[in-house]
């Protein structure tokens, strides 16, 4: 029995790594996106806060976010909102802003597009009605561990 030319198996082994070159370079399709814990759905807002001073959050059913700051000073109402969507993967909680609205007393709204990440790898812990957030602030010096906790809002 003849033996293979070297130029054939060459041949051979070129078809076959230009295969699995094309085969790996194929554009995969993502992920899904996670659903939401759902016990994380609802209202939130900080415990122990100045009389000054609201903060809460929103996370809805189908990922939308809503984070809304509001400053009371000498009658007049300062409030910003930062919407956007979260996704959790266990306790792992990412969320992106993609607008911030803010009003000053009594001036116009204004609207800002945005595409930021909120809290920097957000680990979230739910204790009945408490919401405890541990994620990396980057104050002057280092990396710090930072822990933000809300209460649940109950409806009426």
């Amino acid at each position: 029995m003849k033996s293979l030319k070297p130029n054939f198996v060459s041949a051979l082994y070129g078809v076959l790594i230009c295969t699995l070159l094309i085969t790996g370079a194929c554009k995969k399709d993502k992920k899904p996106v996670t659903e939401p814990v759902k016990s994380l759905i609802g209202g939130w807002a900080v415990t122990n806060q100045g009389p000054n001073f609201d903060t809460h959050l929103y996370f809805g059913g189908l990922g939308e976010f809503t984070y809304t700051l509001v400053h009371y000073d000498n009658g007049l109402t300062n409030q910003t909102l930062y919407n956007g969507t979260y996704t959790t993967k266990g306790d792992s909680l990412k969320i992106t802003i993609k607008e911030m609205v803010v009003q000053n007393g009594n001036s116009p709204v204004v609207k800002t597009p945005s595409n930021v990440k909120l809290y920097d790898r957000t680990i979230f812990i739910l204790d009945g009605n408490v919401l405890t957030l541990k994620y990396i602030t980057y104050p002057a010096d280092a990396p710090v561990l930072t822990e933000f906790k809300f209460h649940r809002l109950l409806p009426d």
